[in-house]
């Protein structure tokens, strides 16, 4: 039996080799680094029918690192694209210097406050009414989100649903949990959200505010989170509408083709000018 179970890895590691030197011959990514082979030709054999610029994209960005393992903590949280998932984390002592209040409550950095207001007005001549349910978190308020799913619904439940803290996006003052109020309704929350004309018109049309849905169906396997439909990301006009032009579900895939270290290095030689400034610098 280990003679069959050693023949099994050895042929899954062959069919990943195989696999990734199949799609480098049809073409290199511009975004594959020679240092990481070895790790997309493992994810490839455990993801056979993935694309390969998918796969490299990912291990780009980690994906294939335990969640909260090998955590690399960011020194500066403030550039508006910034990462934020199990892998990458924001200082304890990190609060946004140009918080603002919201209408209604709550609060976002200024430049992610005033495209949620604009989006919201713009929606709002649309006959659509996009309300804020939660938005800037502190450290410590993320703990006790956190520690409420866990004694109430057990670890498994609160990691797919809940970030720890210091790994949340609303302490970067740049999350929110959109909702719906209807005046003979109330308050549509949760997954039912999905359902609303609200839902349906963000998906069309919040890239053009600077808005991303962070964590779509069927993504778990990349960030860690389930589903969700109410979790509004702002990572500038620029970053959004690339997504949404290239058919870019998830932050971590944009990072791993645009933003990890050895990518932009690649794409961005200290002698070559780029027009999109703002990936080059950060």
């Amino acid at each position: 039996m280990s003679k069959l179970i050693f023949g099994l890895l050895v042929f899954g590691l062959l069919t990943g080799v195989v696999l990734a030197s199949v799609a480098l011959a049809e073409g290199t990514p511009l975004h594959y680094l020679e240092e990481s082979i070895s790790r997309y030709e493992d994810y490839q054999t455990t993801n056979p029918d993935m694309p390969f610029d998918l796969v490299v994209a990912l291990i780009n960005a980690n994906v294939d690192k335990g969640p909260y393992t090998d955590i690399e903590t960011v020194s500066d949280p403030s550039f508006i694209g910034l990462l934020l998932n199990k892998s990458f984390a924001i200082p304890r002592s990190y609060v946004p210097d140009d918080l603002i209040r919201l209408p209604g409550g709550g609060q976002l950095r200024r430049e992610a406050a005033e495209a949620f207001a604009e989006m919201r007005d713009v929606a709002r001549n649309a006959g659509l009414n996009l309300a804020v349910r939660s938005s800037y978190r502190t450290h410590g308020s993320q703990i006790g989100s956190y520690n409420i799913v866990l004694n109430d619904y057990g670890r498994e439940a609160a990691e797919r649903n809940v970030a720890r803290a210091g790994h949340s996006e609303h302490q970067l003052g740049l999350a929110l949990d959109i909702l719906h109020i209807s005046g003979t309704t109330g308050p549509i929350t949760s997954v039912r959200f999905e359902r609303t004309n609200e839902y349906t018109w963000l998906l069309e049309h919040g890239h053009e505010f600077g808005f991303i849905l962070r964590y779509p169906q069927d993504t778990i396997n990349i960030h860690g989170f389930v589903y969700e439909p109410w979790h509004w990301r702002y990572v500038g006009v620029e970053i959004a509408s690339k997504m949404y032009e290239e058919g870019i579900g998830t932050l971590e895939e944009y990072y791993g083709r645009y933003l990890a270290p050895g990518v932009r290095a690649k794409l961005f030689p200290p002698r070559m000018t780029h027009p999109t400034i703002l990936i080059s610098e950060w």
